[in-house]
């Protein structure tokens, strides 16, 4: 194949490879960025990122904000997703596995991913009893009140720790809640040493929440199943009962997605 016709190729795959980092950067940032920050990114010039802009603008996966100051995801994005939601291959893998462990502890179960540092709900099996919690797909749980959040940041890359660690610093501006950045550090290291993470009440709603992480193929954090659960008198043993059996099933789901050396790793822990 001749040089002239192999560029046209190179070029538009190098853009699609441009448009989907540019994409990933405004979902980590969790807020507007500018056209400047956008450039510094992805190591291109004002100008080359403003076109690529323009194009996804004209998509609909990004938008401008009304006061110019930056971009931000599109509304083509937030309809995509439901549709990637509904046909996300781990909600699939896991469900089986929720519905057993469901039937065994008579609990409510999520199972959630990483967006942007957060954790997305992207599937739920209800406890059926009269006060079971109101878990909704497609709801984010953030740190430093979520378990589940927690879990997930804890086995994500350093450098996104970071940055959220950095943006989480930023939006706390009123002090409601105590946060520190050297503490949640700490918490994280605890998360990695023993595979999950436990809150007797998170959100003052009366449930407790005991998260496990599960793990793919590549051996990366895929999402986090989690027990939400009626919130009783002794934490302590809710946390010793629902332990084992929540890792069993996590430690399946990963063996089912494939992974084999973090699979191993939280096996030990059981």
């Amino acid at each position: 194949m001749s040089s002239t016709t192999s560029n046209p190729k190179s070029s538009t795959v190098h853009s699609v490879v441009v448009a989907v980092r540019l994409l990933e950067y405004l979902a980590e940032s969790g807020r507007p960025q500018r056209v400047t920050d956008i450039a510094a990114f992805l190591k291109m010039t004002k100008a080359r990122v403003s076109r690529h802009l323009s194009t996804l603008s004209d998509l609909g996966l990004v938008a401008r904000m009304p006061d110019h100051t930056g971009y931000r995801l599109g509304p083509m994005l937030f309809r995509l997703s439901n549709a990637a939601l509904d046909q996300y291959e781990i909600t699939n893998i896991a469900y089986r596995y929720m519905v057993i462990l469901r039937n065994k502890i008579s609990e409510s179960l999520l199972l959630a991913i990483p967006a942007g540092g957060d954790a997305l709900i992207v599937s739920t099996i209800s406890s059926g009893k009269p006060l079971s919690p109101t878990l909704v797909r497609g709801t984010r749980w953030t740190i430093p009140m979520s378990p589940t959040a927690r879990l997930i940041l804890a086995f994500s890359p350093e450098n996104v720790r970071e940055r959220i660690l950095a943006r989480r610093t930023e939006r706390e501006t009123d002090q409601k809640v105590a946060f520190s950045p050297t503490e949640a550090r700490k918490v994280f290291e605890k998360i990695r040493t023993r595979f999950y993470e436990f809150d007797p009440d998170p959100h003052d709603a009366g449930f407790a929440t005991l998260s496990a992480p599960v793990f793919d193929h590549s051996e990366r954090l895929e999402a986090a199943l989690t027990i939400v659960m009626n919130r009783r008198g002794d934490a302590a043993e809710q946390e010793v009962r629902f332990l084992k059996p929540l890792k069993e099933s996590a430690l399946e789901i990963s063996r089912a997605l494939g992974s084999i050396e973090m699979a191993n790793k939280l096996a030990d822990t059981i």
